[in-house]
């Protein structure tokens, strides 16, 4: 038996602190890797890379704050405004069934609200930091990295450019979305569902855990499937069949890996910082 419950809100300051800390340890185990391959490939740069990590974690910090600030506030307003996210939760606390045209809507209303604030931000602070960029290297005889940034920056603060960024990514998001929702609701109705350990926690709801197992099935074959639509495309166009097939082998590991280290981090996190909480209520 299964009960549709109703994603009524999120709260914001688990939310964020949550999704900062697993940003944190991805961005910890990234840095990692990266001194490792530099490491072998040129030892004497490995100084260079030690200098890049902390910024590299410093701006994993900053950016989720503000994204997971961003995403769980725009959530909570778009429901109030608009249908929110439902979901079927059987007696085993497994999503059998998530709704596919409000989940849809609303992840791209904020993907393209955050796109139209970067862009803001591109327009107004970008050109003050990228011509500081280009007159220190014109002064260190860098002309043609100099030349070359200007280009980049002239392009993406092309009116066309961001306009083309604001429609695309509300068209991009909406579709990718729908195809995932739809490929989760064939895996729920077969019994493979993402498992969720719930818990009451007064007018919340707590994450308590995520069953790793599920979890990398899940986005295991969401990732797959998007990858070999993506090889078609580039076989299509003309592309290598080592490109596609790379692309496919990607999209495995990447689901896998992915989806076990996200369930294993928040179980983790979840003990040490708490829980995501979040409002359901009965459909």
């Amino acid at each position: 038996m299964s009960d549709v419950k109703i994603l009524k809100s999120i709260d914001i300051t688990s939310y964020t602190i949550m999704g900062t800390g697993i940003g944190v340890l991805f961005s910890v185990l990234f840095s990692i890797i990266l001194l490792i391959a530099i490491g072998i490939l040129n030892a004497q740069s490995i100084g260079v890379v030690a200098y890049i990590i902390p910024t590299i974690i410093v701006g994993t910090i900053m950016c989720s704050i503000y994204n997971r600030f961003a995403e769980g506030y725009l959530y909570n307003w778009l429901t109030k405004r608009m249908n929110p996210i439902t979901f079927e939760l059987n007696d085993e606390k497994e999503i059998t069934k998530i709704s596919t045209v409000p989940t849809a809507l609303i992840a791209s209303i904020i993907t393209t609200i955050l796109v139209i604030l970067l862009c803001a931000i591109t327009i107004f602070i970008a050109p003050i930091i990228i011509s500081a960029i280009v007159q220190t290297l014109m002064f260190s005889g860098q002309t043609v990295m100099a030349f070359a940034l200007y280009q980049v920056a002239a392009m993406i603060m092309q009116p066309s450019f961001i306009a083309m960024s604001i429609i695309g990514s509300f068209i991009i998001t909406f579709v990718f979305t729908l195809i995932a929702t739809y490929i989760y609701n064939l895996l729920g109705s077969k019994g493979k569902g993402i498992i969720l350990d719930l818990s009451k926690d007064g007018a919340m709801t707590s994450l308590n855990s995520i069953d790793p197992v599920s979890l990398i099935i899940v986005l295991t074959v969401i990732s797959l499937i998007f990858n070999i639509i993506l090889a078609i495309i580039t076989l299509i166009s003309g592309g290598n069949a080592y490109q596609a097939l790379g692309n496919i082998v990607g999209g495995l590991i990447n689901g896998v890996i992915g989806g076990g280290l996200l369930a294993i981090f928040y179980n983790f996190l979840a003990t040490k910082l708490g829980k995501l909480k979040i409002e359901l209520i009965d459909n």
